[in-house]
């Protein structure tokens, strides 16, 4: 049942899986992939997620360091890693050396010494540590350039703003007995709660974001920093056992499935359409409205033809300026009359939402989101009425919708910060604590989650979304390969296993075509067709409790007629042996080239990496 799939299948790209290597000193381990540490562990405990060094541009993006010379020594009690790095690209070019070494008692240290080949514009160049998201909540001990040191905790709640400023070390307990400090030398340090953007990490990173950016590193100047890993532990805990199979049990019924929306942008209205056959059902359709762009009531009626053809009701998504809210809010509800539709939802984005701005903060001459939605109820507008932004939950978490919205919205892209698999998935994690957060700025408003996609559908952060014309693992990148392989097919069903459970109202994991489409490009169907269209039959339904001991499988039930059923999902790249319920039994798995579900054997509940499959349980 496992099955061996090609990697174009398993992630839409031929680019091989960047190689990891595991480096040992006694008690002291962690993963050396593309020249950076990541799984930084003692006596098996994860004391610091990843150390990296990474140069950015002018536009945020991130530099794909060519590495030379690559060694590494080690023995039972230490190691020592050295190589060089080169980022170059139109902006400039910035050459170092790296040197890193680990010893059994728990000492690692990296050290950095960069030149710039030419006159080097960047956002950010140097060190960024992570610690576990894990952490959340957990005491912390901050000392200051000033040798001050200040007793606080790592944020409970996802801060929408840095918790910390002018770090010179940190030190936290990731386990009782064990206390690790990671010292910084080079620069000002900060911290921010990348929570926000789903990564599963608290990153500390060089050079404050108060001072002036993009700066340059002049050419010829060098650039030299350290990162000092100190571990003290009162006892050696034993090194927990991985899991071989994952046991899956079913609970009582607790709540209900969420509905499932389709996210469509006019542009792709047209192959959206000739496609329609091959979608699937969906509860909403959320068609994207803006004036600016030409959109008119020819729009909604297509749009609600789509919305038909799928068996949904049309949500429209407003793009306003927030100017005028009485002015722009009649010119909405006179183009809806015209086109002869009623929606069942208008979802109010204002056109600021789609680049980050400061905390608390509305710009000169415009008006709060409130202001827009009484003006839209005013106007006679009789659908539920959403609050909230067409961008990250970052930019949710720091200017949250105000006023009477019948719900709020935003989403989710895992690929932010960082593009690798593990990466990706490990932004499963963090959607409890983004649920949380959000019902504590919003409380008692339902929540429409999405879209949330591993691929950006915009860059508030930069002119636009990264190109990837070579479809490789790319931060920014609007186009993810991943998306239309198994590995996006397991990553929705990661993203559906948390929310559902978190009780969000509706979810969007998808388009019907384009880059984050159920459809490829030949309008065909994806593996993440088959995971929506579960998932859709499935809206509203009772859902189960089900618990997994395995971190790397994910797994939802619901009821579904007299059955119960149980979509799952291997989340890693290592296949993993399956511990059914009593009387559940495998019905279909997504297959490789997938595009539909195909009826699955029953005698070895194994998922191959990145697989996922349908259980029946009477």
């Amino acid at each position: 049942m496992s099955g061996q799939a090609a990697t174009l299948d398993l992630f839409g790209t031929d680019e091989p899986v960047a190689e990891r290597r595991t480096l040992t000193a006694g008690p002291l381990t962690a993963i050396l992939e593309d020249g950076n540490l990541r799984t930084i562990s003692f006596a098996g405990v994860e004391v610091v997620r990843a150390i990296n060094y990474l140069a950015r541009d002018a536009s945020w993006g991130t530099y794909k360091a060519e590495l030379t010379n690559l060694t590494i020594e080690q023995d039972q009690g230490a190691f020592e890693v050295a190589y060089e790095g080169l980022c170059a690209g139109p902006q400039g070019s910035f050459s170092y050396r790296m040197k890193i070494t680990g010893k059994a008692s728990g000492a690692l240290t990296l050290e950095a010494e960069g030149v710039a080949l030419s006159d080097f514009p960047t956002n950010r160049t140097g060190f960024v540590v992570l610690h576990p998201s894990d952490a959340a909540g957990g005491r912390l001990i901050i000392r200051h350039s000033d040798g001050r040191i200040e007793e606080t905790v790592f944020p409970d709640a996802i801060s929408p703003d840095q918790p910390a400023f002018d770090i010179n070390a940190l030190t936290h307990e990731p386990a009782p007995g064990i206390i690790c400090t990671v010292a910084m030398e080079g620069d000002a340090f900060e911290m921010e709660d990348q929570r926000n953007w789903t990564d599963a990490s608290f990153k500390t990173y060089v050079r404050p974001l108060s001072k002036p950016r993009p700066y340059v590193i002049a050419k010829r100047a060098k650039d030299i920093q350290r990162i000092t890993v100190s571990i003290e532990a009162k006892g050696l805990m034993s090194r927990p056992e991985i899991a071989g199979t994952a046991t899956l049990t079913l609970g009582r019924p607790i709540g209900r499935m969420p509905s499932m929306a389709l996210f469509l942008d006019p542009d792709d209205l047209p192959s959206a359409l000739a496609g329609a056959a091959l979608l699937g059902a969906a509860q909403d359709v959320i068609i994207r409205f803006d004036s600016a762009r030409g959109h008119d009531a020819d729009v909604l009626r297509k749009a609600a033809s789509l919305a038909a053809a799928t068996g949904a009701r049309l949500a429209i998504e407003v793009i306003l300026d927030a100017i005028d809210p009485g002015i722009e809010a009649k010119a909405v509800a006179d183009t809806i009359r015209s086109s002869e539709i009623e929606p069942g939802a208008v979802l109010v984005s204002p056109r600021r939402e789609f680049k980050t701005r400061s905390s608390n903060s509305v710009p000169p001459g415009e008006r709060p989101i409130s202001d827009l939605v009484t003006a839209l109820r005013a106007s006679g507008i009789a659908a539920a009425i959403g609050a909230g932004t067409p961008s990250l939950f970052t930019e949710f978490n720091r200017n949250p919708p105000t006023g009477e919205a019948d719900f709020v919205f935003f989403g989710n892209a895992a690929v932010v910060h960082a593009a690798d698999d593990l990466s990706v998935m490990e932004t499963l994690s963090v959607y409890p604590s983004v649920i949380a957060t959000a019902r504590r700025l919003c409380p008692g408003k339902p929540i429409w989650l999405g879209p949330c996609t591993i691929g950006m559908r915009h860059n508030p952060y930069g002119q636009s979304v990264a190109p990837n014309p070579a479809r490789v693992r790319m931060p920014a990148a609007g186009e993810d390969p991943r998306h239309g392989a198994l590995f996006g097919a397991a990553f929705a069903i990661g993203v559906a296993a948390q929310v559902s459970a978190a009780g969000v109202d509706h979810l969007a994991i998808a388009s019907p075509t384009g880059w984050f489409g159920l459809l490829g490009p030949t309008g065909t169907r994806r593996p993440i067709q088959a995971v929506h269209a579960e998932l859709a039959a499935a809206a509203g339904a009772e859902r189960y409790q089900i618990s997994v001991d395995h971190a790397g499988v994910a797994a939802i039930g619901y009821r579904l007629g007299d059955d119960i059923r149980v979509l799952v999902a291997n989340l890693t790249p290592s296949a993993v042996n399956l511990s059914l319920p009593s009387g559940a039994r495998p019905v279909a798995i997504i297959g490789e080239t997938a595009n539909r579900m195909t009826t699955a054997s029953h005698d070895k509940p194994t998922l191959g990496p990145y697989r996922s499959m349908v259980l029946q349980c009477q």
